[in-house]
């Protein structure tokens, strides 16, 4: 109740994505006038780095031992991991004979946790998947540039910032193709039906054994990522504010 009569009291709102704006406007009843979108960008430290010594320090301070798969986030049922884990087992069953990547799972553990870490340790590839927990900001440029991938299959996201983290350092990010991460990744990801376990193992495959694909990847996350800035989002924030200003 409180957060609904703030809403509706509220001069503008400001949200990160034109998904949260629809939502705000939909669930509250909102004029749409009053509702502005000022979407995030990744900091100017994530970017690629190439430098192999740092990329193989990185995985030796993370207990990684060859090419991975990442996936970053708190460790709860919104980010989809049992979905990403059941995918990358399936995948990992049917690619015994070939090289598989590692599936590397960053992020503090969250609320309901338990089904994940059981996904996990009743895989077929379960000794192929680490958790490594919390990341600090400073080592994620390199986490980031050293995998293979980024897996992002979140279900709800009002914006999805580590798509974009990914995208600045030169990672071929594989995402949700639900609520705000389509407006974040437009053609620069791989998208997929987050609720469809073989449509991600499907993915996952595309990326594992297509260089090609992932190297356009590359190329086109790292011009999506451009047009996100917070000098952008600055200049939207004052403008909602004169807005705010001039209605008084």
């Amino acid at each position: 109740m409180t957060v609904r009569r703030t809403a509706r009291n509220a001069a503008q709102i400001l949200t990160l994505s034109e998904f949260s704006r629809r939502d705000v406007i939909e669930t509250y009843a909102i004029d749409p006038d009053r509702v502005a979108v000022t979407p995030a960008a990744a900091p100017t430290h994530f970017r690629p780095v190439t430098n192999e010594t740092h990329l193989s320090r990185i995985r030796v301070r993370y207990g990684i031992e060859r090419d991975y798969i990442l996936a970053l986030g708190s460790i709860q049922p919104r980010k989809n991991l049992v979905r990403l884990i059941n995918a990358y087992s399936s995948l990992w069953k049917k690619r015994q004979s070939l090289a598989m990547p590692q599936l590397v799972i960053a992020g503090k553990r969250g609320w309901l946790e338990g089904e994940t870490m059981s996904a996990a340790e009743m895989s077929a590839g379960a000794h192929d998947i680490r958790f490594i927990g919390y990341v600090a900001e400073p080592d994620l440029p390199e986490l980031f540039s050293g995998a293979m991938c980024f897996a992002y299959p979140s279900y709800f996201e009002g914006f999805g910032l580590p798509v974009l983290e990914a995208m600045q350092c030169g990672t071929p990010v594989l995402a949700g193709n639900r609520t705000s991460l389509p407006e974040v990744a437009g053609d620069a990801a791989l998208l997929v039906d987050p609720f469809d376990e073989t449509a991600i193992a499907d993915a996952l495959r595309s990326l594992i054994e297509n260089p090609g694909r992932r190297d356009d990847l590359r190329v086109k996350g790292i011009e999506r990522a451009k047009r996100f800035s917070w000098q952008q989002t600055a200049r939207l924030t004052l403008q909602a504010y004169e807005r705010a200003q001039s209605k008084r």
